[in-house]
Parts: structure tokens; sequence; C-alpha cells
């Protein structure tokens, strides 16, 4: 007989084709049954929707649009009423994985259990029905011989255990806690009753770092419950009592409170952990424990932890793999967890500097502690200084076999992404890291970064827009509009800005995103208004940037010099003042502008530059024609990174190679650009799809008009990444080139006219634009 399948209050019967919730029926369609059934039947993983077309459907044709609507089906009968609260979670461009806990439970078993009362209960109602006087199945007055009423009484006091055992298992099941991954838990403060300070900032970061290393339960994160704060007129440093942590679990619809209070018992401690009901406050479940050493606290709540857990419903697989001992995985020390819990609170407040001074007071307190090398990582980054943020992250890396699975997986993904630019490897730990946490907002951050650095925008534009649903807030709703925009999907990505303004949603990423697709979709009108209603607000110098790329698309290059220059004016930000003088100079090295190049060369070679910067300088040294000091510069970059995937594939190679086409060595050029088609899509910093431009030009010089054609169309028809770069008008006046050396003089002038147009209003003095006019005068000629 099949299995009953269990998760949360569901049950389904695959023989009997029911699915309960709490013993009542819900409806599915047969169709939408046997998708259910086989999601269940593959828990926790990513199930393709090939698999699901397969299993469900056979080798019948059924269009995806058709799993799509059974899908949202099930969803709705399972009372998915939002994508923060998900049974199913989709993958982007994959398929779907459920991620609930799901138990599988013997059928003849379950239906005994459920069934065991109705015998007893039964019979006793036709014997206590018997009118007065009337016999009973036994002869009155004859009694059974001793042996026989002996036997009797045992098989009566059997049955009765087996029927007592059944009601409590029956009861038990019933009222037992139930979670399911996508609740969410609230983590009061510690009450500290000892009167030693350190217990405060240490344990409530012990605790929340031993509840986080399972994927079993879902932490409320710091930002739900900081914008939950604001919401109930609260200081963001409010004690998180826990009267207060139920206001916040009502308010985010969470599950329950965890509470933990800590006090002295003689000699050593009393500590106590409480599951809480958000309404009531009544206790769920709870644990304590003595603790006879100071230094055993941090163990010992570990462990009093992983006990609660299985109070909690955690299955014992997952107690056993996700209960790495807390003294290791993070410190036995409770002063080198104040000061990483008091760094965090400053970092996030905007005080890098003084984080940084308790970040590195936590690592002389135990140097073995890993997260406290990975904030400093982060807060080295934040203040600028890269070469010791990579030295800490590196330290963080080396010391991932101390860690819990999920910090190993996170370290691993900064120390490739941010340390060694080995983007292949951190797509690799991001998926790992999805497979085991499925709902965890970094993993989805982490797999979008993956998809964008290795040139899969439609992918990256997927996961941004999933990882938007999981954490809504201004800054992962800008991150998808413009992963959206770069995918070219504008209608979408209107769609989206619409939503953040419904939500209030607003910082300087999403007004610039409008800004630009309001540009890419020719709403000029817009544009102006955007940029009249920006002239003096606080991203005053963002948009004043913004406006300047907006010039140089229509070719007016001595518009946009103004523009930035008053961008770097005296009241803009110091990381803004002469940064825009190397893209400036490979702008006008590409309009063959070659002496206003060199001197905003000159000048940016005399500043320090970062890895990008150098990068960046390269290929305007490169394009102008300043062949030994791009080739130094490329050389240096190539020596620092030797595992970096867009050093090695994209950023160097695309130097060389336009060095090459200076030295008329047009076939070398292509040669070296081999290897880069895979990552032409990537979103570098660089000027974007510029290997795919540099490689158009090669094939001009080597006569070659079709695939050269080709490269220019792949500006074209990525229309998000060319927008605010000069290659991307400059790609029609290609193409229109390559179109007349095929022969194809109609389209040659057509081409043309659109670049023409684009640059109706250009400065007249521009090398490129005079000798397209030229050229075109003489099409038809």
């Amino acid at each position: 007989m099949s299995n009953l399948f269990r998760f949360g209050q569901f049950e389904l019967d695959p023989a009997r084709r029911t699915l309960c919730c709490a013993n009542s029926p819900v409806s599915l369609t047969p169709r939408a049954f046997d998708v259910l059934l086989f999601l269940l039947q593959n828990p926790n993983r990513l199930v393709t929707k090939e698999e699901l077309l397969q299993a469900v459907w056979g080798d019948s044709f059924v269009e995806e649009g058709n799993l799509t609507q059974y899908i949202s089906h099930v969803r709705k009968a399972l009372g998915e009423n939002s994508d923060d609260a998900r049974l199913i979670v989709t993958i982007a461009r994959k398929g779907y994985q459920f991620t609930a806990r799901v138990t599988t439970v013997a059928a003849a078993a379950a239906r005994a259990n459920h069934a065991a009362l109705q015998p007893a209960a039964t019979q006793s109602s036709k014997t206590d029905a018997l009118p007065v006087g009337f016999p009973s199945s036994a002869p009155v007055g004859k009694s059974p011989p001793p042996r026989l009423r002996l036997g009797k009484w045992f098989a009566t006091v059997a049955v009765l255990t087996v029927i007592a055992i059944s009601f409590w298992l029956y009861l038990s099941y019933r009222h037992r806690l139930l979670l399911s991954t996508t609740d969410t838990i609230v983590l009061a403060d510690v009450k500290n009753e000892t009167g030693d300070p350190v217990f405060d900032d240490a344990l409530d970061t012990a605790l929340r770092y031993e509840m986080e290393q399972t994927p079993y339960l879902n932490i409320l994160g710091a930002d739900k419950v900081s914008g939950t704060l604001a919401q109930l007129n609260l200081p963001p440093t409010t004690k998180l009592t826990p009267e207060v942590a139920r206001q916040i679990c009502g308010k985010t619809n969470s599950k329950l409170v965890i509470s933990q209070s800590i006090g002295d018992a003689g000699n050593g401690y009393y500590l106590q952990l409480r599951a809480l009901d958000c309404g009531s406050g009544a206790t769920l479940a709870k644990e304590q424990a003595e603790i006879a050493q100071r230094n055993e606290v941090v163990r010992d709540l570990g462990v009093t932890t992983a006990r609660l857990r299985a109070k909690l419903g955690e299955p014992e697989n997952s107690l056993a793999h996700f209960n790495q001992p807390l003294e290791k995985v993070l410190s036995a020390s409770l002063e080198a967890l104040q000061a990483i819990s008091q760094g965090g609170k400053l970092y996030l407040a905007g005080d890098a500097e003084g984080a940084l001074k308790l970040f590195q007071r936590a690592v002389e307190l135990d140097p073995n502690l890993a997260v406290a090398y990975a904030r400093l990582g982060a807060a080295y980054l934040f203040l600028g200084n890269t070469e010791l943020s990579e030295a800490a992250y590196t330290r963080a890396y080396r010391l991932r076999d101390r860690l819990t699975d999920k910090d190993r997986l996170r370290f691993e993904i900064t120390y490739y992404s941010n340390v060694i630019g080995d983007w292949e490897k951190q797509y690799s730990s991001a998926l790992r890291f999805l497979e085991i946490f499925p709902r965890d907002v970094f993993a989805h951050v982490s797999l979008r970064e993956a998809f964008v650095h290795l040139g899969q925008p439609d992918r990256a534009a997927d996961e941004a827009a999933e990882v938007a649903r999981l954490r809504p807030s201004s800054y992962y709703f800008g991150s998808a509009i413009q992963s959206i925009r770069f995918a070219s999907r504008f209608n979408e990505a209107k769609s989206w800005l619409a939503r953040a303004d419904a939500l209030k949603l607003d910082d300087s990423l999403i007004r610039r995103e409008r800004l630009i697709v309001a540009f890419a979709t020719g709403d000029r009108d817009n544009v102006e208004k955007i940029l009249k209603q920006e002239e003096q607000g606080k991203y005053r110098g963002d948009f004043l940037n913004e406006h300047a790329l907006i010039e140089i698309q229509q070719g007016r290059f001595d518009s946009a010099e103004q523009l930035r220059l008053q961008a770097s004016g005296p009241t803009a930000k110091a990381s803004n003042v002469d940064s825009w003088m190397i893209p400036a100079a490979l702008e006008d090295a590409e309009v063959g502008k070659d002496l206003q190049a060199r001197r905003y060369e000159s000048k940016a070679a005399g500043s320090p530059l970062d890895r990008i910067g150098k990068i960046d300088l390269a290929q305007a040294l490169a394009r102008s024609g300043r062949a030994a000091e791009a080739s130094r510069l490329a050389d240096q970059v190539s020596a620092e990174r030797p595992e970096d995937t867009l050093v090695q594939h994209y950023f160097v190679p695309t130097i060389r190679a336009a060095l090459k086409l200076r030295q008329h060595d047009p076939a070398a050029a292509i040669d070296l650009l081999r290897g880069t088609a895979k990552y032409d899509l990537a979103f570098t910093g660089f000027d974007y799809l510029y290997p795919a431009y540099i490689r158009g030009l090669a094939y001009l010089a080597l006569g070659d008009g079709r695939s050269a054609a080709a490269q220019f169309q792949k500006l074209i028809d990525n229309p998000g990444f060319a927008v605010r770069h000069v290659t991307g008008p400059l790609a029609w006046l290609q193409l229109g080139r390559a179109q007349k050396m095929m022969g194809d003089e109609a389209a040659a002038r057509k081409s043309y006219q659109t670049f023409l147009d684009l640059w109706k209003n250009a400065d007249p003095d521009i090398p490129i634009y005079q000798q397209a006019k030229t050229e075109y005068d003489k099409l038809g000629k």
C-alpha cells in the first residue's frame, strides 16, 4: 500500500487521491493533484520543468504555460497568498522546488490510528443502547471458566492499551507544534539578570547564529525587524523584549517568538529558552539548562537551542547535520561576540570606522573567529581599502572548515567574487547554497551576481526579480529594475517602477532607472520632466552624470563635459571628483578626438587607481594609440588577477585586441577575442558589449562585412546595455559600413540614417560624425 505525504497541516493520500488540511478536504483537479504529488515525492530539490511535464503528461505535447497555471492552482489550494510565504519556490528559468519538510507515513498505520477509536466506540454504544431487561450476548447466570475469564481480561487490557496509545498519538499529532519553512520566527533580545552586560550582545548574536544554521527555521531578518519597529513608531534601538517581539511577530504574520533569559545560579548560571505564541504569549515549548562556568555559556546555549529546535519539529536527520558546536563555529569568547555584535550595529548605522575597531578587537580576542574576519573585509571594502579587505576575506575563507554549512558557502561566494574574481566557482557555490537554503536572500543575490558577470542578463533579471519578491525594499527593487533593463525588457521594467511607486519605495537607483528607461523607450517628454525635477534634489550629482550620458548618446560632447564638471563641483561627493575623466577619455577616443582623450588620460594616470580604474584607463589608452602604457597596465592587471574570469576572458583580451587594431593587425585581434564571446553580455562596469564592438571593427578591417554586421547587430539587439554608452549609436554607423561592404546599399542607407537621426544635434566638429555625413552623401551615387 502507498505512503501518505504530510507537510505542515496537510496530508496527501496518493491511493485515495485526496488532499486534506487539518482533516478537511482540499479540492484539486486531477492534473494539479499529479503535479503536487510529484513535487512531494521530490522535496527540497530543484524539479525541472521538463521533469514535471514528463512525469505528469508523459509524451503528450504541453506548453509551459499550462504547467505554470497548474502550479498556480496548487499554490492557491495550499493557501499561498503572497510570494513571501511560498511552499513552492520558482527557480528562475529552471523549474520549481517544494521547500516544506515532507514526511511519509505508511498508509495502513495512519488509517488504523485514525480509526482506532471507532470500533470500540461503536461496540460500546451498541451495548449501552440495549433496553433494560433485554439479554446480552452472554447467557445470564452462566459464568465462563476462570482461565477463559483471565484470557478475556488480558485481551481487554491489551485492546484498551492499544486504544489509549493510539489516542495519545492522535492527540500528539493534532496538537504538536507545526512549522513549515515559510513560517518566520522573531528572536527577542536576551533578558539578562546577571548584572554582566557582556551577555546582552553576546547571547543575542549567538542565538541568531545557532538558529540560522538550519534550513528548517526561517528567522525574521534584521531589516524586517527595523522596518516593523518604524511602523510601530519605535526607535531602531528599541530593546526587543518578548512583548515588543510579539508585536513585531503579529505585524509580520510570523509564527512565534523565541525568548531567552540568563540569570545567576550560585556560582553558575541558569539559562532558559521559550517559544511563545505571538497573540497570547503562551509558552508553546521551552528548554532550560544550568551552566557551571562562564566559559561554557556559549557551548551550552548551542546544546539547549538544539533541544528546542527538536521541540519545534525539526527532524532528527536535520538536527544531526545542521548542528555544529556553537563554540567552534562562532567563539567561546563572550567578549569577542560582544565586539562583533556592537561593531555590526555601528556598521549598519553607517559608522564603518567605528565598526572596524570593534571587529579588530574581536579577532584579537579570538584569532579563529571567521565571522569577524568577514566583517572586517566588508568594513575595509566600504572604506575603500581593497587590499586589506581582500586579506580579511581570505582569512575568513581559510577558516571555512570551522563554519556551519551556511557560512562556509557564504564565505566561499565572497572569496570567489571579491578576492579572486572566479565567477564560475562563485556560480557553483551559489547553486549549492540555494539547494540547501532555497529562500535565503543572500543566495539569490549571489546567483544574480553570477549571471550578471557571466553574461546571462535574462537569468540575472529573473533572479533579481525573485530577490525583490522575497525581500521588497528600495535597494532590491532598484537592483531588479536595473537587471530587467539590462535584459532590454523595458515594459517589464516600467511595471516594476509602477510597483515601486505603489509601495512608496524610492532611492537614487530607482530614480535613475526611471530616467534611463524613459530615454531608451523614446519618452523624451518624461526625460525632460525627470531631469527638471532632479536639478536641485538630493541626488543632483547622480543626475548630472546621467544627463551627461544622455548627451553623449546624442553626440553632444561639449554639453556632457559641462554637466560632468558641475557634478564634480564643490558640493559633489569626493568619490565623484574627476572619476568621469576615464570614461570620457574612452568616449573621445571612439569618436576620433584623440587629443582630448589623451588629455583626460594624462590627468587620470596621475591619480591612484583601483583595478577597474586601471582596466578602463588601459582600454582608453589602447583606443587612443598609447600602446606601451596600455600594454603595461593590461599586463599588470593580468598578473594581479590570474584566476579572475573577466580579467582573463573579457578585459585583457579586449585591451590587447584594441592594441592589435591600432597596429593594423585585425586577424590577431579576432584571435584574441575568440574566447570572450561567452561573456560579451557581462555587466562589468566597462563600456558594455565592448568585445563585440572591437570584434566588429576587426572584421570590418578584414573586409568581412557579414561577420562585422553580426557583431554590431548584437549591440543594437541589446539596447538595455548600449543605451548609456557611445558604442550604442556608433553601432548603427558601423552596421551601415558593414552593409555597404556587403553590397546592400539600401540597408546601409537606413543604418546611416538612424545614426544621423540620433546625432542630428551633435557637435559638428566630431571626426566620426563628419566622416559619417560624408559617407552617407556618397551612398547610392
